[in-house]
């Protein structure tokens, strides 16, 4: 689990995103375990990912949770990792839409 005092952060979209296209696309795995939440596995982190608005298919606003910290093989600092891959990930999937990202902790 994450080291961070607060482990979720909340994050809006500026146009909806169709998160399982978007994640196929750019060869990300994850799981979606119903039409709101999905697991996402992203440079050896594990990653909850909670639509708060919409649905997986049309997500505005999201949840993202590091469940478990990328391997300590991956980076030396698996604090500072965990965050910049939360990063990388939302980078990705905003530049695959052309959307803009506002954050809410």
């Amino acid at each position: 689990m994450s080291s961070d005092s607060d482990p979720s952060r909340e994050y809006t979209f500026g146009s909806p995103i169709d998160l399982p296209s978007t994640l196929e696309a750019l060869n990300i795995q994850y799981l979606d375990v119903n039409e709101s939440r999905a697991l996402v596995i992203y440079q050896t982190a594990i990653l909850n990912l909670e639509v708060l608005e919409g649905k997986l298919s049309a997500a505005s606003r999201v949840e993202l949770e590091v469940y478990e910290d990328p391997r300590e093989d991956y980076s030396a600092d698996t604090e500072k990792s965990s965050d910049s891959v939360v990063d990388s990930l939302l980078d990705q999937l905003t530049s695959a839409n052309s959307s803009s990202l506002s954050s809410r902790n």
